[in-house]
């Protein structure tokens, strides 16, 4: 057995292991942004708002680069995409390091997301061109596993790094050894038939059940097919909080829950280690249904109502912060607890949701229906985003995102059992006009721009505009009283006494965003980073409003 199989040879287990670097490197660099974070954000000064912002410009790039990449790289090849493709998101991990303000991590971040597009379209179709259907699916098991192992080293080794040699050193130096990959895939990857290491019995092998797959779907036809808009609404909300997990879970660790650095990296690579286990789990429980006999369909929705019932606890744990323990258990472990069973809820729903689109759509169709399911998971993404960002910065408080990230896959489940209440292979049966496409497009960016701008309206445009509102807001009809000075982190505050039409006495921390608009900070003096007088030393050197 053992020579035969060596006598077959093992080429296409080394371009596996080629794509399985490749995607480790994908998560590692996609990563490092939310874990550096606190070593920058007050240098940069930068807000919750303007993180979402620079989230969103990724996750936007990423999910319509998924649209436009697959396109690329049938055209010019595998090798020749995905090179350029890895080489573009190493160049702009790293450029991360030159950064000095908001607007360069604008660009940086969107860039990162046009390149790293490339690595699943490519990923899927090298295990396409390498592997017979037999074995496709183990294959693509490995390479995919390289996300996770991404995920969890991206912590450990980024923080290291930047604490002993400073954030800059770690988007340079993790941005840039990636580009050692490069020397490898442009050495060994050839289609098959040219690659001249290859035995005639592994090219057999590979070639023997290879299926005619006949041109690819165009988009006019896929649009017109039904279940595209099931499974991209399932997207559209049960995408954002995974990427909410991803770019908030370290900042919220440290802010809320006044863990250092290490501690973080820590605990974010364990949430992960233990989220892994929840595909093998989604898979397992849909498949064991069908194997008692139960349709594809319904095996698919109970697994999926499991998955959004295993993450509808971690609803709470915004609400934990501030309290020391639950049931004798440190409440930060419990939030942990919480977090990691939700993300891998997560992965056993993303698990069967890619499930359907095989279970529904023609064989042609998958690439373009992947890239279109993508685009819709980034945009909803990036509007959770902005909420999460707009929220956080006004009350200083995750339970308004934590609740979206426990209840979103219900919305999502409603979605596709509304729009496909039965799961059943498709073919096209109509074509949509290209123009009807462009117009969805524009809506999905006009949507996010729209709500970017409601939800980013400043409530007051200056402090003038403040002391002229604010008594009608809090009911006083005198004018407030301006107390001393603060800080809370990068941004400069200020104290605000009322006298209220009550008698009481009402005080309120201004702090002040990059452009000097006044934000009221609902947690005072128990905001993080705040450095100032503490509450009854205002009270007591302002003079109350008469």
């Amino acid at each position: 057995m053992e020579s035969a199989v060596r006598a077959m040879g093992r080429v296409r287990w080394t371009i596996c292991a080629l794509l399985f670097f490749a995607t480790t490197i994908n998560y590692l660099d996609r990563q490092l942004f939310s874990l550096l974070i606190p070593f920058f954000e007050n240098d940069l000064r930068l807000g919750p708002v303007d993180l979402a912002l620079i989230n969103s410009s990724f996750l936007l790039a990423y999910g319509f680069g998924m649209v436009l990449v697959g396109q690329m790289i049938d055209r010019i090849g595998v090798k020749k995409g995905f090179a350029w493709g890895f080489f573009l998101w190493n160049l702009a991990a790293a450029a991360h390091a030159l950064v000095g303000a908001f607007t360069g991590f604008i660009g940086a971040r969107f860039l990162l997301g046009v390149g790293e597009s490339a690595n699943f379209p490519a990923s899927v179709r090298a295990t396409a061109d390498w592997f017979p259907r037999k074995e496709r699916a183990y294959a693509t098991g490995w390479f995919n596993s390289g996300s996770n192992i991404g995920a969890i080293l991206a912590p450990l080794i980024a923080v290291l790094v930047a604490k002993h040699f400073g954030w800059r050193m770690a988007f340079l130096s993790l941005g840039s050894i990636g580009l050692i990959w490069l020397i490898f895939w442009r050495a060994l990857y050839y289609q098959p038939r040219e690659h001249p290491s290859i035995t005639p019995a592994e090219l057999e092998h590979i070639e023997g059940d290879q299926e005619a797959t006949g041109d690819p779907i165009s988009y006019r036809e896929l649009f017109g097919m039904r279940p595209l808009y099931a499974i991209a609404l399932g997207k559209f909300f049960s995408d954002a909080p995974w990427w909410f997990y991803l770019t908030w879970l370290p900042k919220f660790l440290i802010d809320q829950f006044k863990v250092d650095a290490t501690w973080m990296s820590y605990a974010v690579a364990v949430v992960y280690l233990i989220a892994d286990g929840g595909s093998v789990f989604g898979g397992w429980l849909s498949s064991r249904l069908i194997q008692r006999g139960k349709a594809v369909g319904p095996s698919r929705k109970i697994a999926m109502l499991t998955c959004a019932c295993c993450a509808l606890p971690v609803i709470i744990v915004g609400q934990l912060v501030g309290i020391p323990s639950v049931f004798g258990i440190p409440t930060i472990f419990v939030a942990l607890a919480l977090v990691s069973i939700a993300a891998g809820a997560h992965q056993g729903w993303s698990c069967n949701l890619f499930t359907l689109v095989s279970d529904t759509m023609p064989k042609r169709a998958i690439p373009a229906t992947v890239g279109v399911i993508t685009a819709f998971g980034a945009v909803g993404s990036a509007l959770v985003q902005v909420i999460v960002g707009v929220w956080v910065q006004k009350t200083s408080s995750y339970t308004l995102p934590f609740f979206l990230a426990g209840t979103f896959y219900f919305a999502a489940l409603a979605c596709i059992h509304g729009v496909l209440p039965k799961v059943e292979p498709t073919q096209p049966q109509r074509k949509v006009p290209v123009a009807s496409i462009w117009a969805g497009a524009l809506g999905l960016l006009l949507l996010f721009a729209g709500t970017t701008y409601f939800l980013n309206r400043p409530a007051y445009g200056t402090m003038e505009d403040y002391l002229a509102k604010r008594p009608a807001e809090v009911k006083s009809s005198l004018a407030g009283s301006v107390g001393p000075n603060a800080s809370v982190g990068w941004m400069r505050a200020k104290w605000i006494v009322w006298k209220l039409d009550s008698g009481k006495t009402k005080t309120e921390l201004i702090k002040f965003d990059r452009d000097e608009r006044p934000i009221v900070e609902a947690k005072g003096e128990k905001a993080k980073n705040y450095q100032g007088p503490t509450l009854e030393q205002v009270l007591a050197t302002t003079t109350p409003p008469k």
